[in-house]
């Protein structure tokens, strides 16, 4: 699984190895739960922002390569971040934080949420699936069964080694 942060200020060059930019942000399909692409910002500030679409991405390493770019306006990743996540009663769950998608089909399978910096710590972030969120204008709402889902952070016990 990836998270969003794999991708972000990940260098991007073009087949020629011209340095095309960074990657800023993750372009969305919500309802088809897919990422379409990479939002690319330039080093140049004289030069505007790009798109590249997933099936121009050659090669995922350190360094992403691409064969072709366009431009456009796209549902991308900063336009849900930070957006409140409802349940049906209006009750609020949680803040989107991150989103996991999968390595092959780059297919979005959960949203990562933030409920607040202690409560994270003490009890850990909530995971929901994309198939339980619809995407409103304002929020997301959870039409799900258990809201409750999450991960747990626990501190990890030092086993004292015995000396023979």
């Amino acid at each position: 699984m990836y998270r969003t942060m794999d991708f972000i200020f990940k260098d991007v060059i073009d087949l020629s190895g011209n340095s095309l930019g960074f990657i800023s942000d993750i372009i969305l399909n919500f309802n088809n739960k897919k990422i379409d692409g990479f939002v690319i910002t330039p080093n140049n500030i004289f030069k505007k922002v790009l798109n590249v679409h997933i099936n121009d991405v050659v090669n995922f390493t350190s360094v992403i390569i691409v064969t072709a770019v366009s431009r456009g306006e796209y549902l991308q990743f900063e336009h849900i971040k930070n957006m409140n996540v409802v349940d049906k009663k209006g009750d609020l769950i949680g803040v989107v934080e991150d989103m996991l998608f999968d390595k092959k089909e780059f297919s979005i399978k959960a949203v990562i949420l933030s409920i607040g910096f202690i409560n994270n710590f003490i009890s850990g972030k909530k995971i929901l699936l994309v198939d339980d969120l619809i995407l409103g204008d304002k929020n997301l709402l959870y039409r799900g069964k258990n809201p409750n889902l999450k991960f747990f952070n626990s501190a990890h016990k030092l086993l004292k080694r015995e000396e023979s």
